[in-house]
Parts: C-alpha cells; structure tokens; sequence
C-alpha cells in the first residue's frame, strides 16, 4: 500500500473529516516517525506496526548488469 492508497482508505473510513485535514494527519504521523528514526529510537505503533534502526555492515556484493565484485559500504536501515 502506498501513501495515497492509505489516504483514500482513511478517507472513505472517516467521511466526516476534510482530505486536506486527513492529508495533515498523516504528514504529521510520518514526519514524527522518521524524526524518531532520525533521532535513534524505536517505534512501536500496536496492530500496525514496528521500527527501529539496523546497521548493515560493509560488504562485498556483485553488480547484476556485468557480474563484477563491487564494495558495499556500512548503512543503515529501517528494519
């Protein structure tokens, strides 16, 4: 499900609260789970569900176009 698949379900769920207000509602849900990401922390939203930050170490990979062996560096992830 994407952003405005989730909007228009919401949307047709609560038919009494404007699209622009529901619009809000969810920047505001995102935006404060991505600053809590950010910020290091896990979330946990129950019956929906749970993040948290991982680290992906440094690895060797293979490019798929021309098989060769290419360095992947350390990142993290949303897990």
């Amino acid at each position: 499900m994407v952003r405005s698949e989730l909007l228009k379900k919401l949307c047709d769920l609560y038919p009494n609260i404007l699209r622009r207000d529901m619009e809000k509602i969810l920047e505001v849900i995102f935006s404060e789970i991505s600053k809590a990401l950010r910020g290091g922390r896990n979330i946990e939203i129950r019956g929906f569900g749970t993040y948290k930050i991982a680290k992906r170490k440094a690895r060797i990979g293979r490019n798929p176009k021309n098989s060769k062996l290419v360095q992947i560096p350390e990142k993290k992830a949303i897990k």
